[in-house]
């Protein structure tokens, strides 16, 4: 979701800024987006607070958790992924969604972009989970989507980081990464494919 189909990074941003400040262990840096757009949560949260004890870090969740909810505001979707999305469910394409946010904040997003009859699965981190791994969520996904009596047989990730790519090479499934996201051209190196912008996907998916 985040760095394919929405652009959260100053929400995400600012509620690690907030959530420092509430902590009193000073404004974080975050001039590498690489560093705190992608990984799991948890990760992030260890690589800002420093801590490592388990209270600090669920305290550290729950005040992330709530100025992220406060900053929703600022996430916006990336131009032509919200209509290539419906273009592949009318198409007959099942969609199943893999991502490290919130469940609960990830389907609504779906809904609110208008998206939610038009994907068919939806997998992410429970809510007190500040994060998770990438295979088990793309695992989920594709559960979700074979439940449902969809052909997985020929699956294909689309993402923007490292952990896209690792999570779906854990299940043999090739990545398409996109470039208007937040990864490097290192890590667009292990995909199978990579797409500059919206029309080269909707090419490479519907034909």
């Amino acid at each position: 979701m985040d760095g394919t189909i929405v652009d959260s990074m100053e929400c995400i941003a600012g509620a690690l800024r907030l959530m420092a400040a509430d902590l009193g262990i000073g404004e974080p840096d975050l001039s590498d987006v690489t560093t705190f757009m992608g990984p799991p949560m948890r990760d992030t949260l260890e690589w800002v607070t420093g801590f490592t004890r388990e209270d600090d870090i669920a305290r550290a969740s729950t005040l992330y958790r709530d100025h992220h909810d406060e900053l929703e505001y600022l996430v916006t979707t990336y131009p032509g992924m919200v209509e290539l999305i419906t273009d592949l469910h009318d198409a007959g394409i099942p969609v199943g969604v893999a991502t490290s946010k919130r469940l609960r904040i990830a389907r609504r997003w779906l809904v609110d972009y208008h998206l939610g009859d038009d994907v068919d699965a939806v997998a992410g981190a429970s809510e007190g989970h500040a994060g998770a791994d990438k295979a088990g969520i793309i695992a989920d996904s594709l559960a979700q989507l074979r439940d449902q009596g969809h052909d997985v047989s020929r699956p294909v990730m689309v993402g923007d980081r490292r952990h896209d790519i690792d999570g779906a090479g854990a299940h043999d499934i090739p990545t398409i990464f996109v470039e208007w996201g937040y990864g490097t051209d290192a890590e667009a190196g292990a995909a199978a494919l990579r797409v500059h912008d919206v029309t080269e996907l909707r090419t490479l998916l519907l034909g």
